[in-house]
């Protein structure tokens, strides 16, 4: 008996070793849901984000105009009609994106990836250019890595 025991504990190990090796980094999982470009691919990236999650978002306009910010849990996001932000955004755009470019940074248990892209965009008749930049806090979760939280700036200076 106590060497089934033993075999399904080695098994138990093993699985658990190799899924962990398995698992996505950091800057692969903001890539694919930064590139993610409809509802379908945006739902298979559910499984990434801490239940806790947050999205903050930041529109800078320029000099004299005060920044717009929303903030809302990912989890309420599934339930949203029309939030603040969509209403913000009526009418814009893009029409160009450049590749992203991705850093990341540890601190202790917390991982940090910046992913920045320059984006074309049209909006209420305009035409020009802005710069986004995704700031991605992961930590560990129930032994995977997760998004705790994301902050969006939409840079139009």
């Amino acid at each position: 008996m106590k060497s089934i025991q033993a075999t399904l504990i080695g098994v138990a190990v093993a699985s658990a070793l190799v899924l962990t090796a398995q698992s996505e980094a950091p800057e692969d999982m903001a890539a694919r849901i930064l590139q993610a470009q409809d509802e379908q691919s945006l739902l298979a990236t559910w499984d990434n984000w801490h239940p806790e999650a947050t999205h903050r978002v930041v529109l800078k306009y320029g000099p004299g105009q005060q920044d717009d910010c929303f903030s809302y849990r990912i989890s309420d996001s599934a339930d949203a009609e029309e939030t603040d932000f969509t209403k913000a955004l009526e009418g814009h755009s893009e029409t160009a994106r450049s590749e992203l470019q991705i850093t990341a940074r540890s601190e202790e248990d917390t991982r940090y990836v910046t992913a920045v892209s320059q984006v074309d965009y049209e909006w209420q008749g305009y035409a020009g250019k802005m710069r986004q930049t995704d700031e991605f806090v992961f930590e560990t979760y129930l032994g995977g890595t997760v998004i705790r939280s994301l902050t969006t700036t939409c840079d139009y200076r």
